[in-house]
């Protein structure tokens, strides 16, 4: 049971895993077509809107890496549990496994989520972010110089 238990957690986040990745790739390809477009049409008045999409997905992704934190706390109180000889003895002798430690997998107060400006702090989500945010501002600055 906690094997399986184990794996399950192991499986859900090398989903938010992926997820995470695809919500990057499809921040970067929208803000880039976004970028393309204003140069390609000269409306400088749209680059503002790179803001828009680049702290729509950094408020997603932080969501997503919240519920991924959730599950690694999971993954890790189940790894502490069989490394922790005393008590998988008195599991095995008591024949009961501490509830909530496999199953259900759903949400458990003992877990606390982290809150969401620490999810939007966390380096691999900010510094992605950040970059295209300090891209942006200099494509606002190069469309500001060249209208003027």
């Amino acid at each position: 049971m906690l094997q399986q238990g184990a794996q399950e957690l192991e499986q859900k986040i090398a989903n938010f895993t992926t997820i995470l990745m695809q919500l990057k790739t499809a921040a970067l390809t929208i803000w880039v077509a976004l970028i393309g477009w204003v140069f390609a049409s000269k409306i400088d008045v749209l680059v503002p809107l790179g803001y828009v999409i680049i702290f729509g997905f950094w408020f997603l992704e932080a969501t997503y890496w919240r519920v991924q934190f959730y599950y690694m706390q999971r993954a890790a109180e189940v790894t502490e549990f069989l490394n922790d000889e005393r008590a998988l003895d008195e599991s095995f002798n008591t024949r009961y496994v501490p509830k909530g430690l496999v199953h259900p997998l759903g949400s458990l107060k003992i877990f606390k989520m982290p809150s969401l400006s620490r999810a939007m702090c966390a380096p691999s989500i900010y510094i992605f972010y950040t970059f295209l945010l300090a891209v942006n501002s200099i494509v606002w600055l190069i469309t500001f110089k060249t209208a003027f």
